[in-house]
């Protein structure tokens, strides 16, 4: 028996080594990532007014919401290329007709926010220009996240991690020759815009690069024929695929994004500019921690391993979560004005909510790759619902920075609850779905 018990051991401690070294590396990928992310706002906030801060804002977050179908595709690239690498296919035709799907959903995205710049453009106040310049973006934005799905899919995780660290940088880099360069005619926020994407461009097709290289060839294996790849039923099959992993992840999204939307057209363009610099502390409590999601996703999926790992998910997340809101709240004042200036340092009493709704967003999120995991949709309906609701409470009472992200925190706290009442059953009675199929549904 302690035989076998050390057998066991020493079969499973590469795995888990395995595991530990990935998820170090994807922490800091994602780590350099959002701190030059952040450092990108810390910039400009220095360097442009308020009025054009919040509208530089704006623009990302729309870019974020846009992206939702281009991260679905994400999802579904690291499926297929998984799946392909598991049974020795290291060919490069799969990877290359989902560049060539990202790019034609990225021309998608560009042609509907063109067609619809005039009315953005009225909404969000900002000119035609920038909305343009945002569309064309939004190629490079696609390609970038398949990228990201191939390179994950494919377990490269060294690469995917400087791809992620590269896209931190080129935004930062963005932020400092927009502040070098300076502007005339009041077009700063196009032109920061317009450097944003043209970074993003060019690390989306070093990552494509990268993506396309380095394949290992397995000895005996045939490549698979990209002739079946390429026919209309399974493009078809594909774009059913591309929908089906964004609805889950697209209310998280919309609901991650749309307060500064909000902000932007519901208060001063000052104010707006104040509410920007509070959600940079929102983005960091929630895009830093959603490694956590992502790793213990796999688990998810299999039936006998799902409670501990959603559990685990939620308690490692929530503990963090909190560590960072109880800072947050005893050092607001400091915080706001070391990350956006003396300009900001009203801000702090405000400052821990914002912090507070990214950590509600990441269990949300964590509840959310659970339902995934057993194809189930009732959370992403809720979250849908629970979106359009804020969005209402916003149009009736949001008069104020603290208006809004109060709205927006109880609205995703309340998500949470209903995430852990769907699945209630997992958490309470695991022993009643000990034999349950769990299906997969996205990577």
């Amino acid at each position: 028996m302690l035989g076998t018990m050390a057998q066991r051991m020493a079969h499973d401690s590469p795995a888990a080594n395995r595991f530990a070294r990935s998820g170090a590396v994807l922490l800091a990928g994602t780590l350099v990532s959002n701190v030059l992310s952040y450092a990108f706002f810390v910039v400009l906030s220095r360097r442009v007014d308020q009025a054009d801060l919040g509208g530089v804002g704006s623009m990302v977050n729309l870019s974020v919401i846009l992206g939702v179908p281009a991260l679905g595709l994400q999802l579904v690239a690291a499926r297929l290329v998984a799946r392909r690498a598991h049974h020795g296919d290291h060919g490069r035709d799969l990877e290359r007709r989902l560049l060539r799907a990202s790019i034609a959903l990225g021309a998608g995205s560009a042609l509907v926010l063109a067609a619809l710049s005039p009315m953005v453009s009225k909404v969000l106040d900002v000119s035609v220009l920038t909305v343009l310049l945002l569309a064309g973006g939004m190629v490079p934005i696609a390609v970038l996240l398949a990228t990201q799905g191939l390179l994950q899919g494919r377990e490269r995780f060294t690469a995917l991690a400087v791809v992620l660290a590269l896209a931190g940088v080129a935004k930062l880099l963005a932020a400092l020759l927009a502040s070098a360069v300076g502007s005339s005619g009041g077009r700063t926020t196009a032109l920061i815009v317009g450097l944003y994407g043209l970074g993003l461009a060019m690390v989306a097709a070093v990552g494509a690069a990268v993506a396309l290289s380095g394949g290992r060839p397995t000895a005996g294996t045939a490549p698979a024929s990209p002739g079946p790849d390429s026919s209309p039923r399974a493009s078809a099959r594909l774009v059913r695929l591309i929908a089906a992993a964004a609805v889950p992840t697209s209310g998280l999204l919309f609901l991650a994004g749309v307060d500064v939307l909000l902000a932007r057209h519901h208060l001063s363009p000052a104010d707006s500019g104040q509410y920007t610099i509070g959600a940079l502390f929102e983005k960091a409590a929630f895009w830093g921690m959603t490694f956590l999601a992502t790793l213990f996703y796999p688990a998810m999926t299999d039936a006998t391993r799902r409670r501990g790992a959603l559990l685990r998910a939620l308690l490692v997340t929530g503990a963090l979560g909190l560590l960072g809101t109880a800072v947050t709240a005893a050092a607001g004042d400091r915080l706001a004005g070391l990350v956006g200036g003396p300009t900001f340092v009203s801000l702090g009493a405000d400052l821990w909510r914002f912090v507070a709704f990214g950590v509600a967003l990441a269990l949300v999120q964590v509840l959310a790759y659970a339902g995934v995991a057993a194809a189930s949709v009732r959370m992403g309906v809720t979250m849908w619902v629970v979106s359009g609701a804020a969005v209402a409470w916003v149009a009736l009472a949001g008069d104020s920075v603290g208006d809004i992200i109060t709205i927006f925190l109880l609205s995703a706290a309340g998500l949470v609850a209903a995430g852990l009442l769907i699945e209630r059953a997992t958490l309470l009675e695991p022993t009643r779905r000990r034999g349950a199929s769990v299906r997969r549904v996205v990577p």
